[in-house]
C-alpha cells in the first residue's frame, strides 16, 4: 500500500513525485535553464583572462572602465549617509562640487555589484555584475530566435551572435550599454502580445523596458525608438495582425508608469533647465565606421564597430529565402546602419565632408550614433537564426548526424571568429600612496591632482574608491561649464591641463596657486607620472620631472607612478 504524504492539507500519492520530476526534466523551463548555464560557462571561459592573472583586472578595454567602480562607490556612500545626495557630490571638483544629474549611472548593474561585494570583494563583484549580462543577453536572444524560427539550434546560434559580437564585447567597459538583454525580451513579449492579443505579454514587455531604464536612460531611449519602429512595422505588415489598441496603450502606459520614478529627477532638472549638459551638438557624435561590419574587430580603430563575421554574414544572406519572416529584420538592419554611420560618415577613421540629416534628429539625446550597433546586432542575430533555418531545411533529408555536424561546425566557427581575441580587460593597478600612505590621513583632507584632462581624470575616480578623499578634478559624464571654474582660476591646475601643454607656471604664479589651494583646505598635491593601468609610457605631453623641479617644496612620497606633496607644510600644520 502506498504511503501517503500530506501537502497543504491534502494527501498526495508518493508515486506522483517521480512523475513530477520527469515532467520537470522534460519541461521547457529546465531546457532554458540548461541553455542559460551553457551560455554562462561560455562567458566564464571567454573571460578567463580576467580571473586567472595574479593582478586584479577590470572587465573592459577602455579608460572609461575606471569611472564605473566610482558610480558603485558613490551610490553606496550616498545611500548610507544622510547628508549626501546621489545627484550631487563634493568629492569631485573640490571645493565647488559637481552636479551628477546626468552622470552615467547604471543602477541595476550597481545593485548587483553591491549585492555581490560581501561575497566576492569590490573588483570581482563589479566584474561579475558586468559579465552576468552576457549569458542573459544570449539567453534572451535564444528565446527570441527560437520564437521566430521554431528551432532551438537556430536560437542558440542567435544568442551567441547577439551576446558576443565585437560591439557587445567592447561595451563591457560601459555598464550603461552592456545590459542589452532587454531588447530581445521586449521584442519577444511585444510580438507575443500583438499576435495573441494578451495583456500579460504587454505587461511583460513593459517590465523589461523598466529593467532597461534601470540600466540607463540611453537604453530607455533606444527601447522607445525600437518599440515605435516595431509597432509601426506590425501595423503596416500584411503578415502580422494589426496591433490591438488596448495592447499598444497598455504597453505604453505601463512602460511610462514603471520608468517614471527612475527618471523623475532628470525630468525635473530638464524642465527647470538647471542642467543643459545632456544635449550635445549633432556633429559631436561618435559614429560607426562605414566598413565596420566587414572588418575584423581586432583592428583598434574600429573598436566601436560591429563585425558581422563570415559565418553570420553567410547565414544573413541565406535568410533572404524567407522573405516574409526576414523582412522586419532586414529593414531594421538597414535603418539602424544608416543611423549608426551619421551624421558625418567615417571611412577607416577619415570623415567625409557631408552631413546626413536624419541622424541629427537623435544625436542630441543618443549622443553617439555607434550605439545603434545594438539594434544592428539584434537584426543580425535574428537573420542568422532564419539563415540556419533555411540551411536546416536543405539538410532535412540528410542523416541526423550530418545535421548535427554542420550545426556544430557552424557554432564552432562563429565562436572562433568572435572570441579570437581575449575578452577585453584592463589592469586594476594603483600606487600604494592611495592605499597605504593616505590610510593614516583623515578622509576629509582633499587632494589636488595633475595633470588635468578628461581622460587622465578617469583614473583619479578609480583611485578615489580606495583613498576616499575629495579631489579637485574628476569626470562627470555630462558636466556643465562652471564645473571647471576652480581649476581654471588656479594657475597651477590650469597649467596642468594636458590640452594646454601641461608645463608648470612661473614660480610667482605657482606659489600663489599653491597658497590658494592651501586656503581652500587642500592637503596634498599629487602629480601623476603615468596613468598607470593602460599606458606604461606615461603622458606623452606631460613632463612630471619639470614639475618636480619647479615645486618650491620637497615631496613626501614618490614612486614609479606619482609624486605627492603635503601642502599642509606650507601652513606649518605638519612637523617633519
Amino acid at each position: 500500500m502506498m504511503s501517503p504524504r500530506c501537502r497543504k492539507g491534502k494527501f498526495v500519492s508518493a508515486s506522483r513525485f517521480p512523475q513530477q520530476f520527469n515532467a520537470f526534466r522534460e519541461s521547457e523551463l529546465l531546457k532554458t535553464i540548461l541553455i542559460g548555464g551553457l551560455y554562462a560557462l561560455l562567458t566564464a571561459f571567454a573571460s578567463r583572462a580576467i580571473w586567472l592573472p595574479a593582478e586584479s583586472m577590470l572587465v573592459g578595454l577602455d579608460n572609461d572602465v575606471y569611472i564605473n567602480p566610482w558610480a558603485d562607490w558613490w551610490t553606496e556612500k550616498a545611500l548610507t549617509a544622510s547628508d549626501l545626495s546621489l545627484w550631487r557630490t563634493g568629492y569631485l571638483f573640490y571645493p565647488d562640487g559637481a552636479d551628477l544629474t546626468y552622470h552615467s549611472y547604471s543602477h541595476l548593474n550597481t545593485a548587483v555589484s553591491l549585492l555581490l561585494r560581501p561575497l566576492l570583494g569590490k573588483i570581482d563583484a563589479y566584474n561579475a555584475a558586468i559579465l552576468l549580462n552576457y549569458p542573459l543577453a544570449a539567453l534572451a536572444m535564444y528565446q527570441l530566435g527560437r520564437y521566430v524560427t521554431g528551432s532551438r539550434r537556430a536560437g542558440f546560434l542567435a544568442g551567441i551572435i547577439f551576446a558576443f559580437n565585437s560591439h557587445s564585447l567592447y561595451q563591457s567597459c560601459h555598464p550603461v550599454l552592456v545590459s542589452i538583454w532587454c531588447f530581445p525580451w521586449v521584442t519577444l513579449y511585444l510580438l507575443r502580445a500583438v499576435r495573441e492579443n494578451r495583456a500579460r505579454w504587454a505587461m511583460a514587455a513593459a517590465f523589461f523596458v523598466f529593467l532597461g531604464a534601470a540600466t540607463s536612460t540611453v537604453l530607455l531611449f533606444m527601447l522607445m525608438l525600437w518599440s515605435g519602429f516595431l509597432l509601426l512595422y506590425l501595423w503596416l505588415a500584411p503578415e502580422w495582425p494589426r496591433p490591438p489598441w488596448r495592447i499598444v496603450l497598455l504597453y505604453a502606459l505601463a512602460s511610462g508608469l514603471l520608468t517614471l520614478p527612475l527618471n523623475w529627477h532628470l525630468l525635473l532638472q530638464a524642465a527647470a533647465a538647471q542642467n543643459t549638459s545632456f544635449w550635445i551638438p549633432p556633429l559631436s557624435a561618435i559614429v560607426a565606421d562605414l566598413l565596420s561590419p566587414l572588418v575584423p574587430h581586432w583592428f583598434f580603430w574600429l573598436s566601436r564597430g560591429i563585425y558581422f563575421g563570415i559565418i553570420p554574414l553567410s547565414l544573413l544572406i541565406l535568410a533572404r529565402r524567407q522573405r516574409t519572416q526576414s523582412r522586419l529584420w532586414y529593414l531594421l538592419l538597414l535603418v539602424a546602419y544608416l543611423f549608426s554611420i551619421g551624421p558625418v560618415p567615417v571611412l577607416f577613421g577619415r570623415p567625409f565632408d557631408i552631413v546626413l540629416p536624419w541622424s541629427s534628429l537623435i544625436v542630441p539625446v543618443l549622443r553617439n550614433t555607434y550605439r545603434l550597433n545594438i539594434l544592428i546586432g539584434l537584426a543580425l542575430a535574428a537573420l542568422a537564426a532564419l539563415g540556419w533555418q533555411t540551411l536546416h531545411a536543405r539538410l532535412r533529408a540528410r542523416p541526423p548526424w550530418l545535421v548535427w555536424t554542420v550545426w556544430g561546425a557552424t557554432l564552432l566557427l562563429i565562436l572562433v571568429e568572435y572570441l579570437a581575441v581575449p575578452f577585453p580587460h584592463s589592469p586594476a593597478r594603483l600606487s600604494s600612496f592611495y592605499t597605504e600612505y593616505l590610510a593614516a590621513i583623515p578622509d576629509d583632507v582633499p587632494l589636488a591632482t595633475i595633470p588635468v584632462d578628461r581622460q587622465a581624470d578617469k583614473y583619479y575616480l578609480f583611485y578615489q574608491t580606495y583613498h576616499q578623499h575629495p579631489i579637485t578634478g574628476g569626470v562627470v559624464s555630462r558636466a556643465e561649464a562652471d564645473t571647471f571654474q576652480f581649476i581654471e582660476n588656479n594657475a597651477l591646475l590650469a597649467a596642468g591641463r594636458l590640452q594646454g601643454g601641461g608645463a608648470p607656471p612661473p614660480l610667482p604664479a605657482l606659489q600663489t596657486a599653491l597658497q590658494q589651494l592651501v586656503d581652500e583646505g587642500v592637503g596634498f598635491l599629487v602629480i601623476s607620472k603615468t596613468p598607470v593601468p593602460l599606458d606604461p609610457q606615461g603622458y606623452a605631453d606631460f613632463d612630471a620631472r619639470a614639475w618636480r623641479r619647479a615645486m618650491p617644496l620637497s615631496p613626501v612620497y614618490e614612486d614609479e607612478y606619482l609624486i605627492a606633496y603635503d601642502l599642509r607644510l606650507l601652513q606649518g600644520a605638519v612637523e617633519r
